[in-house]
């Protein structure tokens, strides 16, 4: 039996040398991953909860007809939406909080693209981190791999995903479209301001006939109202903001994301108006003030400016805030405070502090409901202690709405994701009345 083995060890020996020289050749026609050249594309901004596409680029002749695997660091507040796998769009892997690696071949040129889709679900500003990749040699016997050292950033904004929409209305004053309950003007119409073509939904009282005659398309009159006016927005970030508030794909939004979200939007069309827009957000004072300008830029300095804010742990203090605003802003103005209704030991220093401010500006309190506590208070289905414990708060909440009204501020009172209409209206009333 031993002479059989030992006339074994010729052909053993000659499989090991021939599995070793195809492993050498495979290793020399498979390049090191660190010479094919790599070019990573990102959005330098994008919008919170917005899925967008990251794509990498590999190129290298020698690397023709090769596999390889993608493996990147990316921060831990995003989430994978899709992967590529050999050039489609793939769900990524449920076991892996990598989502898996992006999987494809190198064609014919030594080419090839990897698109993933991400999605943030914070804002603030984040970074993509190095990029590990792997390379399988022709025969499939061995795979090269190298990490690839490298930091893009990229910063996660309020997502602003009615804006365009918003605009679009507010430019042909279809309020009504908005969700704004009424728009009036003093002594009937403004006075006149320009003509141009008629868009859907259209008042058709306002069509000018004789111009509709001259050019042979309907033509509708505008009407200006008063310009130049000065609107400050306030956004508180203490713990009353901290509360989610999402479903859905928003699932992680704050009451301060949502609060931010209809703050820009309301700048976006003062600013369209001509009025000079300025915001600040407060914690135990203003922990950022951006001064009231005009034009299209200012919406841009107002977006970097709050983008990366998130809430404390402390509440936050409007009367400091208010007296500090005072100070660094001397003019008269339209102040919107998006907050929340304080507790019952502080609502009346909350209301003091309205009432104060109500004496120098046109003051607006934004109160942002928290929906989950309003959805239990109004019957969803919950233990009794539970629904009885929420009643007790709406209840106090409400007495605080009503003490806060007499400070002589307008008072909303608003589910977080239906807080742009009513601030729209405010606005509106507060800029004509």
């Amino acid at each position: 039996m031993a002479l059989g083995f030992e006339t074994l060890w010729p052909l053993v020996w000659g499989l090991d040398l021939a599995l070793a020289g195809a492993c050498a050749l495979d290793v020399a026609r498979t390049p090191r991953p660190d010479r094919l050249a790599i070019d990573r594309a990102i959005p330098e901004t994008v919008g919170l909860s917005r899925p967008f596409e990251r794509r990498i680029e590999l190129g290298l002749p020698r690397a023709r007809n090769l596999s390889f695997r993608l493996f990147e660091a990316f921060p831990p507040d995003f989430e994978v939406q899709a992967r590529s796998v050999d050039g489609r769009a793939e769900p990524p892997l449920a076991d892996d909080p990598s989502g898996g690696p992006d999987l494809g071949r190198l064609d014919g040129e030594g080419r090839a693209c990897a698109v993933r889709t991400y999605r943030g679900r914070r804002r603030g500003p984040f970074a993509f981190g190095d990029v590990r990749l792997r390379l399988r040699g022709p025969l499939g016997l061995i795979w090269r791999q190298r990490r690839l050292f490298g930091s893009q950033p990229i910063a996660v904004e309020p997502a602003l995903p009615n804006l365009r929409r918003t605009l679009s209305l507010a430019a042909s004053d279809r309020w009504h479209d908005l969700g704004v309950r009424h728009l009036w003007r003093r002594g009937g119409e403004t006075e006149f301001e320009s003509l141009r073509e008629y868009v859907r939904g259209d008042d058709v009282r306002r069509v000018d006939w004789k111009a509709f005659a001259r050019r042979g398309k309907p033509i509708v009159r505008d009407y200006q109202v008063e310009r130049g006016q000065e609107l400050v927005l306030l956004v508180d970030r203490g713990r009353r903001m901290r509360a989610a508030t999402g479903g859905g794909r928003h699932r992680n939004w704050t009451k301060l994301d949502w609060a931010l979200d209809a703050a820009l939007e309301l700048a976006a069309v003062a600013l369209s108006k001509s009025d000079r827009v300025g915001a600040a957000v407060f914690s135990r004072g203003l922990d950022v003030f951006v001064s009231p300008a005009k034009g299209a830029r200012q919406l841009v300095r107002l977006s970097r400016a709050l983008f990366a804010q998130e809430p404390t742990s402390d509440d936050g203090d409007l009367g400091h805030a208010l007296r500090e605003l005072a100070a660094r802003h001397r003019r008269r103005a339209t102040v919107v405070v998006l907050s929340d209704v304080a507790d019952p030991l502080s609502v009346e220093r909350q209301r003091t502090a309205l009432s104060r401010a109500s004496r120098r500006h046109r003051v607006v309190f934004a109160a942002l409901d928290d929906p989950d506590l309003r959805a239990l208070a109004e019957g969803s289905p919950a233990p009794a202690a539970e629904r009885a414990a929420a009643l007790e708060l709406v209840h106090d909440r409400r007495r605080g709405l009503r003490r806060l009204s007499s400070s002589g501020a307008r008072v909303l009172d608003a589910l977080p994701a239906e807080a742009a209409a009513p601030l729209l209206t405010a606005w509106l009333e507060e800029r004509r009345g």
